[in-house]
């Protein structure tokens, strides 16, 4: 699978994940979050190493957009890994946990729609398919190495 479809798919199972925790009765809430949360840091990580790093460095100096959108996803990142904090330190029970995962996913909904309005398809004019075949492989097996295993 090329790196852009392998995120695109990580997305849609993201917001499937936000909408069960939407729709979830107060004391379902921390297990699907203690499963979503994790996902979540290991998709950012995988994303900035496997993908977001070599674009800049490859094709940077030939697009503006894709070299300062390194800076802008890193910033993006730092202000969900901020609310997934403060969401952490909330009760799960509690209305102000259900709004503080709202912000977070609203946050990342607007962070979704510049990476897949803008940057993804600079990327794959940028790239050749085999280029975003190779990226995907690479995501997977970052993927892998960082997903805590289940104990």
């Amino acid at each position: 699978m090329n790196a852009i479809q392998l995120l695109k798919s990580e997305h849609e199972k993201a917001k499937r994940a936000f909408e069960e925790i939407q729709t979830a009765s107060p004391d379902q809430r921390a297990p699907l979050w203690a499963k979503l949360e994790p996902e979540l840091k290991v998709h950012e990580q995988i994303e900035e190493a496997g993908l977001y790093g070599p674009v800049a460095q490859e094709v940077g100096s030939r697009d503006r957009t894709l070299q300062e959108w390194q800076q802008h996803h890193h910033e993006e990142v730092t202000e969900a890994e901020a609310l997934m904090q403060e969401i952490g330190e909330l009760d799960p029970a509690d209305d102000d946990w259900l709004e503080k995962v709202e912000e977070l996913q609203e946050a990342l909904e607007h962070h979704i729609e510049e990476e897949e309005g803008d940057i993804w398809p600079r990327i794959e004019q940028a790239w050749d398919r085999s280029r975003l075949e190779d990226a995907g492989q690479r995501l997977e097996a970052l993927k892998r190495q960082k997903t805590p295993r289940a104990a």
